[in-house]
Formats: C-alpha cells, sequence, structure tokens
C-alpha cells in the first residue's frame, strides 16, 4: 500500500472536483516526465507479453513515484516531535503512515516483536494506528508521519515509435481535513516506543492473577518468634502476626469467634 493516492489519467490535463466546504474545479497538469522505457515492438497486440510489458512498466513508475514523494516530503515535511497529538486531535484522520529507512524499520519491528510483513507492520499508539513503510535511501535519522489519503498523484502513460513514457503530476492535496506531513526524529520515535512498552510491562497483575497468587500481607516490622516458648522446638508463622509450634501445641492463634 503506497502512502499516497495514484491514479491513471488519459489527458495531459485532468479537470476534477477538489473536496472541501466549497465545491471547486481544478485543472491537475500531468505533463512532467516520470519515466522512460524503450521497447522493442511498438505496435504489438495485447498479448500476454504485451500485458506482463504493461505490468512492468506500472510497477517500475510507480517505484520512481514513490522516490519522487520522498524528496517532496524532504521538501515540504514540518518538523516535529513523535506524536504531534495537540495538532492531530484537530482532524478525525486515526490511521497514518510512517515512512523511515530500513534499518531503523527493522529496529522498530524488533521493538514492537513484529515480522516485516505487510500485514503486521501496524502499532498502536496513543490511540493512532500507525503503518510502518520501510523505504531505502532515506536517512537514518529521519522519519515522515503523512495520512496514507492526504495527496493524490496522476500519472499518464504515453507510447512512441519505440518507447514508453510515464508522466506524472504534482502531488495534489485533496484532503484537506488531514494533518501536513511532519518530519520526525527516529531516536524519539524508538525512545518513546521503548518509555511505552516498559509502562506495559510494569502494569498491575490482573485481578484473575492476584486472586490465584495473592501478594504476601507478612508485616515485616512486626517482632519474630525464633523458637517456641514452651519446648523450645521449631516454630512457623501464619498470617501477619499468629505462629504456632511444629513440635508441641503451642499457638498465639487468635480465639475462633462462637457462632450466636
Amino acid at each position: 500500500m503506497l502512502p499516497f493516492v495514484l491514479k491513471i489519467a488519459d489527458q495531459p490535463i485532468e479537470r476534477l472536483q477538489r473536496i472541501s466546504t466549497e465545491s471547486q474545479s481544478i485543472d491537475v497538469n500531468v505533463q512532467v516526465e516520470l519515466y522512460a522505457r524503450e521497447i522493442n515492438r511498438a505496435d504489438v497486440p495485447r498479448t500476454p507479453e504485451s500485458r506482463r510489458l504493461s505490468q512492468v512498466i506500472l510497477h517500475e513508475a510507480t517505484e520512481n513515484a514513490y522516490a519522487t514523494f520522498i524528496t517532496f516530503l524532504r521538501n515540504s515535511a514540518e518538523p516535529e516531535d513523535f506524536l504531534p497529538f495537540e495538532r492531530l486531535a484537530h482532524h478525525p484522520c486515526q490511521q497514518y503512515a510512517l515512512i523511515l529507512s530500513t534499518s531503523r524499520s527493522h529496529e522498530l519491528f524488533e521493538i514492537c516483536q513484529m515480522q516485516p510483513d505487510a500485514n503486521t507492520s501496524i502499532f498502536h499508539y496513543g490511540g493512532y494506528e500507525i503503518t510502518i513503510k520501510p523505504r531505502r535511501h532515506i536517512l537514518d535519522t529521519a522519519a515522515y508521519l503523512v495520512a496514507p489519503d492526504k495527496y493524490t498523484l496522476f500519472i499518464r502513460q504515453v507510447r512512441e515509435e519505440n518507447t514508453i513514457r510515464v508522466y506524472r503530476s504534482d502531488f495534489i492535496n485533496l484532503a484537506e481535513n488531514s494533518p501536513p506531513p511532519f518530519k520526525l526524529d527516529t531516536r524519539d520515535i524508538i525512545e518513546s516506543l521503548q518509555l511505552q512498552l516498559v509502562g506495559q510491562r510494569e502494569q498491575p497483575l490482573p485481578i484473575e492473577q492476584l486472586l490465584m497468587f495473592p501478594p504476601s500481607t507478612e508485616d515485616t516490622n512486626s517482632p519474630r518468634i525464633n523458637k517456641c516458648p514452651e519446648c523450645g522446638g521449631r516454630v512457623r508463622r501464619l498470617g501477619r502476626e499468629a505462629d504456632f509450634c511444629l513440635e508441641c501445641d503451642w499457638d498465639n492463634l487468635p480465639p475462633l469467634r462462637q457462632a450466636r
């Protein structure tokens, strides 16, 4: 899943409606060259080989778009702490993508005890669902937090004689109710998650465990009787104040109350 929305355009200029309080039409320019691939047969009919080539071109164009998105975030993301709760609270979005280097993402996988798999690379923090997005060519010190549907990129494919060219638009903000992208410090992220996990481990035991294994109620400050005052034998303590002898009938147990 990409951290932005990718759409296919048919025309160099795409007209669409911006979703906002005031319905507004905008023209999207899809004429910036993104990717080009040479081909041997320009007029091949739609065969399985041709369809496979189209899939390869789309995949490679998507990878180039992702790299362009990282450059866009590097130039436009706002520096913030992890997580900027006060700013996020003004928006309804609860799901975010966290884009960071491959090595730092592996550290997060280990801290959260997750497998680096697309289905399990999600952790919850402060009421938000965050998907880890490992990415090459990102500094280990930097990470980017962005709402997955914040930006939309339009791409258009043009077949020439021996080349297929893919053109793109700018990244268009069509989700104005989402917060801007944030640039984070990975050390802050890792320290915050480690503190959260330590706090979870130090939470009090659930009531079921307390009932099965109640904590000791022994008062360590009360005086201990080491020998039986009558026979000098071994003494065992029962509760906080009661003791009884293992070798004779002596004990200082409180008397049982008579039932009325």
